[in-house]
């Protein structure tokens, strides 16, 4: 704000203190911050919405008028009482600080097996089909501008693949050249178990267009589950996912240039090995999520009783087939006080590309025989050399994620 002095053009000037003719000087809202009144300059910051906070202890510019400093503070005081009350700061300051917090479960309904994906300035976030969805829908698609505040706004399919019929879980969705590719689960109907299956959209809210089976099963394994597509920075494409039987491990298969079919043997990369992975009811590796950071890839993935003591693991490795190697301190997300089984996550960057895992968790319950449902939570991921922590499960008010 540049300098103005009494007259017309201060009388336009809603933001200059003015006190012309009281005393016949004028004083001047200064750019540098003061008020000059009578020979006195009075150190202020005019904060945006109106709010004045001036210093009282006055700066001398000029010596003969010394003796009006207590009329001229009188005037100051009654100045400063006519602006609106520095009460009304903390409440701003409250709701300023409201719109950039975030508290989880960002999202309420039940949406299991998040997976966020970032277009420009809007993120999308993909998960298993739920019981509030329209009938025969399948896979919600929530949106968000601030990766706080989430909508339902469609559902990828309007109905089933003809292949399957059951259990349509887990949408993992990349977009390469325009076109968005989503890898889901379901029930095929020929293999008698579950397939991954891959499905194309011109829009991140579809409708998708159901491609085919990419696999569901090889000699030495069956039951296909939890897809995750990667991308390497070359342009080589891969499939990451959970085998079910004999035993629960973590694969990947390469994929082929147009990403629809499979174009190689699966890979199997790690079992069950460390203690938290097993559950007294239920014991798994599953739901894996790869990124690229640094020199290494990533493999982010969930282990232990889906219904009770979830948790989230990784493993590292410096090719994108492995070997991965677990870390030793693993789960880096398990359950805290309120917070029951939280898992099936993916990991995305904010505006500031700092990253965040999404993931779900048991609101009430924990079970669905229970009543309770597995909402969409997110808190930050923080990258230490070779390994990787999440500060959470949080269920307090938080700093959001930049947008």
């Amino acid at each position: 704000m540049g300098n103005r002095h009494c007259g017309a053009e201060a009388a336009a000037a809603r933001s200059i203190v003015d006190v012309c003719g009281v005393l016949g000087e004028p004083a001047i809202l200064e750019g540098a911050g003061a008020v000059r009144l009578l020979g006195w300059q009075f150190p202020f910051v005019l904060i945006p919405k109106h709010r004045l906070e001036m210093d009282l202890m006055p700066v001398p510019i000029r010596t003969r008028n010394r003796r009006m400093y207590l009329p001229a503070l009188a005037m100051l005081l009654a100045l400063v009482a006519g602006l609106p009350s520095h009460r009304a700061a903390p409440a701003a300051a409250a709701a300023a600080a409201a719109a950039h917090t975030y508290r989880n479960p960002v999202f309420a309904q039940d949406f299991p097996d998040p997976m966020v994906l970032r277009v420009g300035a809007d993120y999308y976030a993909y998960g298993t089909t739920t019981g509030w969805e329209p009938s025969g829908h399948l896979f919600p698609i929530l949106h968000s501008r601030d990766l706080v505040h989430w909508r339902y706004v469609a559902d990828a399919m309007g109905t089933s693949p003809m292949w399957g019929n059951n259990d349509w879980w887990a949408p993992s969705v990349i977009a390469r050249d325009g076109i968005y590719y989503m890898y889901f689960v379901g029930v095929g109907l020929k293999a008698g178990g579950h397939c991954l299956g891959v499905a194309t959209a011109t829009t991140p809210t579809g409708p998708f267009k159901d491609r085919g089976i990419v696999a569901c099963a090889d000699a030495k394994g069956d039951g296909y589950i939890d897809p995750a597509p990667f991308i390497d920075a070359g342009g080589k494409a891969y499939l990451y996912f959970s085998v079910d039987n004999p035993y629960h491990n973590i694969s990947v298969l390469p994929l082929s240039a147009d990403l629809l079919r499979a174009t190689g043997p699966r890979a199997e990369l790690f079992t069950l090995s460390q203690a938290w992975e097993h559950g007294t009811q239920f014991s798994t590796v599953e739901g894996p999520f790869v990124v690229k950071h640094g020199a290494l890839y990533w493999l982010f993935y969930s282990g232990n009783d889906w219904q009770h003591d979830y948790a989230v693991g990784v493993a590292t490795a410096r090719s994108p087939l492995g070997p991965f190697t677990k870390y030793p301190d693993n789960p880096i997300l398990h359950n805290v006080r309120g917070v029951t089984g939280p898992g099936g996550g993916s990991l995305f960057q904010d505006a500031r590309g700092s990253w965040w895992l999404a993931y779900h968790a048991w609101t009430g319950g924990p079970g669905y025989d229970a009543g309770g449902v597995r909402n969409l939570r997110i808190d930050p991921l923080r990258w230490r050399g070779d390994t990787a922590s999440v500060r959470g499960p949080t269920t307090d008010t938080e700093p959001a994620p930049a947008s």
